[in-house]
């Protein structure tokens, strides 16, 4: 094992609770024999004997069959996994960002070798969401995914929705509770659902999605009145990694909060609950829903990866690592069809709606709903909700809007799912 953290931690109490369960579905022995750690000084639920701070001896240790790498990052994760996998040893990751950044280089590795390279924890935690799109629905055309796939902003969007808190103050209580790091960047800016929504793309359409084509928005922005409009207007606001197959060659795939309808599955994926909604050209709409993250859940889908390794490893087969080429073509945000909902702080004076809907009608954006209410101090709030138009042109239009003397702020705005 590469790393003993809480993954680390519950996977080794599970092997070790679990021992002759887990031995008698692989049908071979399974021994922990040394766990690469940074620091040997802590105190940790494993013999002594078994730590190094020596990670590279691991990789290139000839006894060693398996490594599971549980490090995170993708320095020095990925050179060490690549050695594991010149040196012939099968290898076992719950490593998102270096899947997502370098999957399609290190699973043909595998695959040229004749090894497995599985990776079932870094998406989902104790979800499986990875092998159903390598096997059961790999004969699908995949035509739509939606994810929450982070459970500290579904934690934080869900108080603030139930509760009618702010932000920052939610923020604070999961950083108590353990729910987000000290430092909550790779969560609520969502850079953790971009990494693991590339990753499903690139499975799910065969071709590494380049993260960097991926557009990005964290939930910062999203305030409890925003909540609270969302409500009255029949939605709720989740931070969703969606991947859009916009032709045969090309798809979109892109991260950011979301209105989406009550009805919808997804909207009732609270707390610090995962979930992805699919939709296959034959199956049609499926979701999978569950913990996705922390010690347990993570652990399981860690051995769970252990386990089919150890069976090929039992059956002398091949590697079963399912290799995906590059060169996915993805489509810019700018294209994007879609609704959207804006909220606009305007001067409480009469003409204020016919400059709005004429900036709106230059832009070929269309009106669905509004609500609005007066404010103090001689302001009203107004808040739209347009049909599906072009991205460019809602933010044309937005710019236009916003230089009109009888706007004062414009609040915010979001992009809704379009259930049809």
């Amino acid at each position: 094992m590469l790393g003993f953290g809480t993954v680390g931690t519950g996977a080794f109490r599970m092997l070790h609770d679990n021992k002759k369960a887990i031995e008698d579905k692989i049908g071979l022995p399974v021994e922990v024999v040394r766990i690469g750690v940074k620091d040997l000084g802590k105190d940790r639920i494993a013999p002594s004997d078994l730590f190094t701070d020596d990670l590279w001896s691991i990789v290139d240790d000839p006894s060693i069959d398996v490594v599971v790498e549980l490090i995170g990052g993708t320095d020095p994760a990925c050179s060490l996994v690549e050695r594991a996998i010149q040196n012939g040893k099968h290898v076992v990751t719950a490593n998102k960002e270096m899947m997502a950044k370098f999957g399609s280089r290190l699973v043909q590795s595998a695959k040229d070798g004749k090894l497995d390279l599985h990776y079932e924890a870094a998406v989902g935690g104790g979800i499986p969401l990875i092998q159903p799109l390598k096997h059961q629905l790999a004969g699908n055309d995949v035509l739509q995914m939606m994810g929450i796939l982070n459970g500290t902003t579904n934690y934080i969007l869900t108080a603030m929705q139930q509760e009618g808190r702010g932000f920052e103050e939610v923020l604070k209580e999961a950083q108590a509770k353990g729910y987000a790091e000290a430092d909550p960047t790779n969560d609520v800016d969502g850079f953790d659902t971009m990494y693991k929504i590339s990753i499903l793309a690139s499975i799910a359409f065969g071709k590494q999605v380049p993260i960097e084509s991926v557009y990005r928005e964290g939930i910062r922005k999203v305030t409890k009145t925003d909540m609270a409009y969302a409500e009255i207007l029949g939605y709720r606001i989740k931070l969703l990694g969606i991947v859009d197959a916009v032709s045969s060659e090309s798809i979109r795939v892109r991260v950011h909060p979301t209105l989406i309808k009550k009805d919808h599955q997804l909207a009732h994926v609270n707390g610090v609950f995962n979930a992805l909604w699919l939709r296959g050209d034959f199956v049609g709409d499926l979701m999978f829903s569950g913990r996705g993250a922390g010690s347990d859940p993570t652990a399981s889908a860690v051995v769970g990866d252990l386990i089919d390794v150890g069976r090929n490893i039992s059956a002398n087969g091949q590697g079963s690592a399912i290799p995906y080429g590059t060169g996915m073509v993805t489509e810019p945000i700018d294209s994007l069809v879609s609704p959207f909902y804006l909220r606009l702080l305007v001067s409480d004076r009469p003409m204020v709606l016919s400059v709005i809907a004429t900036a709106f009608g230059e832009n070929r954006v269309s009106l669905a709903a509004m609500e609005m209410k007066a404010l103090d101090e001689g302001l009203g709030e107004i808040v739209f909700l347009t049909h599906p138009c072009r991205e460019s042109d809602f933010q044309t239009a937005l710019k236009q809007i916003g230089e009109q003397d009888v706007v004062d702020t414009v609040a915010n705005w979001f992009r809704v799912h379009d259930s049809k």
